[in-house]
């Protein structure tokens, strides 16, 4: 069992704000481990959050803290010698939420700001797989379910809409090659399906699926050729709308321990 205890000095809240955290595991066998966490969350706004001033997007000065409590609950599975399946579910619940606001029409030519939304509680799963499959020979999954909803706001259009560029879900796999000479080749995928850009929910980003390679080569004992090649069927998306990715990236490295 973990105890802690973390205390936060802010001119914007009145003297501070104590945010206290257990954690607990316990072993019900040798392959079958049960943990759990809570934690009080405090977190200030950013300096550009506040102060920003450029021709995109004005901070806001009254901004608030956010304030929340986070709790997750799961379970690591051993299976034999070749694999770990861990499963958690999570639940955050935050108020004062600092979000992005785009601002329609522009005011004096500034097109967004930030604000503060009364309470978003996200909950959600994460659930991971790591196998060996051969002697050197790898294989991961990871999967990430979240949704975060808008539970009060100043805005009734919002209440009940997923959070903006925060509800989508992910889910990763690979497989990998690695020997004990530091020899190494991947093969990773990762996908990411649509998700809201506004909190009424009217507006989405659609999803997207890419492929990287990675490779390591050691070329001697203190020399190692490193090399990787992102969105491989350059698969072109948005992370933010009117922002293309860069497509396909190749890049090359040389490292050297002295």
């Amino acid at each position: 069992m973990n105890l802690g205890v973390r205390q936060d000095f802010s001119s914007l809240v009145n003297g501070s704000f104590t945010s206290p955290s257990i954690g607990a595991k316990f072993a019900v066998s040798d392959s079958t481990t049960l943990r759990t966490n809570y934690i009080r969350n405090f977190r200030v706004p950013t300096i550009v959050n506040l102060f920003n001033n450029n021709p995109t997007n004005i901070g806001n000065p009254d901004l608030k803290p956010e304030k929340g409590d986070s709790f997750d609950v799961g379970i690591d599975q051993k299976l034999g010698n070749i694999g770990l399946l861990r499963l958690t579910f999570f639940s955050n619940r935050v108020s004062d939420t600092v979000a992005f606001k785009r601002l329609t029409p522009p005011v004096n030519g500034n097109t967004g700001t930030w604000e503060n939304i009364g309470l978003v509680q996200t909950t959600g799963i994460e659930a991971s797989l790591n196998l060996q499959l051969a002697k050197n020979i790898y294989a991961f999954v990871n999967y990430t379910a979240n949704d975060p909803r808008i539970l009060e706001s100043a805005n009734p259009a919002e209440v009940d809409k997923a959070l903006r560029f925060a509800g989508a879900d992910k889910l990763n796999l690979g497989a990998s090659y690695e020997n004990p000479q530091g020899w190494y080749l991947g093969v990773l995928m990762n996908s990411l399906n649509g998700y809201p850009t506004n909190n009424i929910n009217t507006e989405f980003l659609s999803g997207y699926t890419t492929f990287d390679l990675k490779m390591r080569v050691p070329i001697s004992d203190s020399l190692v050729l490193t090399g990787s090649l992102d969105n491989l069927f350059d698969q072109r998306y948005q992370l933010f709308p009117g922002y293309p990715d860069g497509g396909r990236v190749f890049q090359v490295g040389l490292s050297s321990r002295f």
